[in-house]
């Protein structure tokens, strides 16, 4: 016979087993988390190549997870215990003090062959990559400038408890492999020594780096093109400061508690003066200042990642064009080359034919930017052509 304090216990773990499951049946599906700054999984559609193939199993343990009643707060919950029990990390989230970084990322070897959260690199796929900018290179008859910024991981080693399985080696693969011709600027070697210097390089929640690390590469890469009299003076910008950003590495871990991030938005006089479109449509100059109040407030710089990004000055028509093969990181890193160059902003996930575009707007320059994680993860650098 059950005690008392048993049936009151039996009782109350199938009312709240019922509870869940009614307001799982009754509340509308949600499309997007905030805290995690993704879109959750819906409905998967039931037919019979989802079925035999088992896509539609896979996908329905996703949307019952994603979907799950106060999912929110039992995330916290669980990230709240990993760093209660000192265990220093979370959903593949590295956490100290003052910084997070990823360390799982699903590493790319082949179209058939990706590895899921692993904090292994396939380095003969990302040497592969490496001579795809090599044969560019080649084949341009203008100047090339390639950079590869690191991982958080990567720039914030001394901030964490964790060996990296292969430490340095893809960086120092990249400087053995890349030809001279493709204009390799060493990232690790620049940024790293600044970030352990206390400066802010990196953000502590995100996978990007600053503002003020895009300025120190800016500098770097109008050297790389003959143009370091043309640098502008950092006292020449005006600072605006966007508070309480919080990035994809804190969406992904979930941590309770966490030092939030200062965007910066580095403001010249002639802000006003640029022509810029997005895949055939007007932008309102450099920054979108609707992501101010979004959560993915980084996109405010150039409206976030398009395929074809055009910036022009007005009235200006003898300036020279840069070309740049991109990912997100070159976003707010443009700013500050579209006051020397026309630019022609190529997604480097969407557009490969890079010496093909070059011919087409008569670059007289070429950029590549486009990080390490995407290149361990995606495979899209060896598409270059």
């Amino acid at each position: 016979m059950f005690k008392k304090s048993e049936l009151i216990t039996v009782i109350l773990f199938c009312f709240i087993i019922a509870s869940l499951a009614i307001a799982f049946v009754v509340l509308p599906d949600r499309e997007f988390s905030d805290q995690e700054n993704r879109n959750l999984e819906q409905a998967p559609e039931l037919n019979g190549e989802n079925f035999f193939s088992g896509k539609f199993a896979t996908q329905t343990n996703v949307y019952f997870s994603d979907q799950f009643p106060l999912r929110d707060i039992f995330v916290k919950i669980k990230s709240g215990v990993e760093l209660a029990f000192q265990k220093g990390e979370n959903n593949g989230v590295l956490y100290s003090k003052d910084q997070l970084a990823v360390k799982d990322f699903n590493a790319y070897r082949s179209r058939i062959h990706i590895t899921e959260d692993t904090d292994r690199i396939y380095l003969d796929s990302v040497s592969a990559q490496l001579d795809s900018v090599n044969k560019l290179a080649d084949n341009l008859t203008v100047p090339l400038v390639t950079v590869i910024p690191p991982r958080t991981v990567d720039i914030a080693d001394s901030s964490f408890a964790y060996d990296r399985p292969d430490g340095d080696k893809v960086f120092d693969i990249m400087a053995e492999t890349l030809s001279e011709k493709t204009g390799y600027l060493p990232t690790l070697q620049l940024l790293r020594p600044i970030y352990e210097n206390g400066d802010y390089v990196y953000y502590r929640t995100d996978h990007h780096w600053t503002t003020e690390g895009a300025y120190i590469m800016y500098q770097e890469i109008m050297k790389q093109l003959g143009k370091g009299d043309k640098i502008i003076d950092r006292n020449e910008f005006e600072i605006e400061y966007i508070e309480n950003f919080s990035g994809t590495t804190a969406a992904r871990a979930n941590f309770p508690f966490y030092k939030k991030d200062t965007i910066e938005i580095w403001h010249l006089p002639d802000d006003d003066e640029y022509e810029i479109t997005a895949d055939g449509e007007s932008l309102d100059g450099f920054y979108n200042r609707d992501f101010i109040e979004k959560s993915d407030k980084y996109s405010l710089f150039l409206d976030g990642t398009h395929d074809t990004t055009v910036i022009k000055k007005k009235g200006e028509t003898d300036r020279k064009t840069l070309l740049i093969a991109k990912d997100s990181f070159a976003n707010c890193l443009i700013p500050f080359l579209a006051r020397e160059y026309d630019i022609v902003a190529l997604n480097l996930a969407t557009n490969t034919f890079v010496s093909a575009f070059a011919n087409t707007y008569e670059a007289d320059a070429v950029l590549i930017v486009f990080n390490t994680e995407n290149v361990i993860t995606t495979g899209h650098l060896g598409n270059l052509r």
